[in-house]
């Protein structure tokens, strides 16, 4: 196959992909003297749209990847044309599938150009993400798709250290909005209250927390005495732009762990379980002060529960993790 037939099918399988993946859209071939090879438009009459950089998987990849980015950084991003979002689209050819990472971000009007960025594989529910962080680098405030609407549950708790300093550290992550996990419709019943809200937003008691949430908390409640929770509603594209602050801090990976309690379970009775089912949660710890990173780096979460219906309590708490996601997935 020739070297303009092989480009050509691969950009016949990044455009099929596209629009597989993405609702709605118009994709435009852009001109031999632009950087990006695609320009795609959401046709819903707010204008936003986003280049596309086309690259054929192969050995090179990341020589290919590093010669592009040093182009990026010659660009003149004073003019209008280059002002958008730009992603680059890995094809391959074989599978024809492809995935996707952000190569140009914006944020206060300014461009941002990545040099480590993490690939997803392009398929419709990583392209709703992607398009929540294009909105969120937009100047028009938009609301979020119906499945991207979350609670983001911020957890804060510190410990003292050897030096007597105070070292603060956060848990977040985000559930889902539903029938079920929605926020309480309580009757506002004077101006000070009213006025409260206004300033601050809603209450804590407003939000949704189901049993998850209270086995999370729990968990690090126990274990850090001053833990407090706080929860938001994430509507607004500005809202996910919001999380980008996370992003540079380091982050510990952690895990809470839920067991039963066999304390009072007769050895004969042990004898005969033939092992049970634990529960865990993936959990992020997020510490901003670079010279206590380290501070948080050997915490876990054991939590022990009653045996009594045990295994419905798992089957109930792995249902409701489907509704869990870390706010690292809207990180660009």
């Amino acid at each position: 196959m020739k070297a303009s037939d092989m480009e050509w099918r691969i950009e016949q399988i990044a455009c099929t992909i596209l629009y597989r993946c993405f609702d709605n859209i118009t994709i435009e071939k852009t001109p031999d003297w632009s950087l990006r090879d695609l320009l795609v438009r959401y046709n819903d009459g707010t204008d936003l749209k986003f280049g596309v950089i086309i690259k054929k998987a192969s050995n090179n990849l990341t020589e290919s990847i590093d010669r592009l980015i040093e182009l990026l950084y010659k660009v003149d991003f004073t003019q209008a044309v280059n002002q958008i979002p730009i992603v680059l689209l890995v094809v391959d050819e074989p599978t024809e599938s492809a995935k996707i990472a952000f190569l140009v971000g914006w944020r206060f009007g300014k461009p941002r150009i990545y040099k480590n960025f993490e690939f997803r594989n392009l398929n419709q529910k990583s392209a709703d993400i992607c398009l929540q962080i294009i909105k969120s680098m937009d100047n028009v405030i938009r609301v979020l798709s119906t499945d991207n609407l979350n609670v983001l549950k911020r957890i804060t708790f510190s410990r003292k250290l050897s030096d007597n300093r105070i070292q603060q550290a956060e848990i977040l992550y985000l559930r889902k909005l539903s029938s079920t996990y929605r926020m309480q419709q309580r009757e506002v019943v004077n101006e000070k209250e009213r006025f409260e809200r206004l300033l601050k937003g809603s209450p804590e008691e407003d939000y949704p927390q189901d049993e998850l949430d209270d086995l999370i908390f729990g968990s690090i409640k126990a274990q850090f005495r001053n833990a407090k929770v706080k929860s938001k509603l994430l509507l607004l594209s500005t809202e996910l732009d919001d999380l980008q602050y996370y992003k540079p801090m380091h982050r510990h990976h952690t895990t809470l762990l839920v067991s039963p309690d066999l304390s009072n379970i007769p050895q004969i009775a042990l004898n005969m379980l033939d092992g049970l089912e634990v529960f865990n949660v993936e959990l992020d710890i997020f510490v901003e002060n670079i010279f206590y990173v380290n501070a948080f780096d050997n915490v876990s979460f054991d939590k022990e529960e009653p045996l009594d219906g045990w295994l419905k309590k798992v089957s109930s708490w792995n249902k409701l993790k489907e509704t869990m996601r870390p706010i690292t997935v809207y990180f660009r």
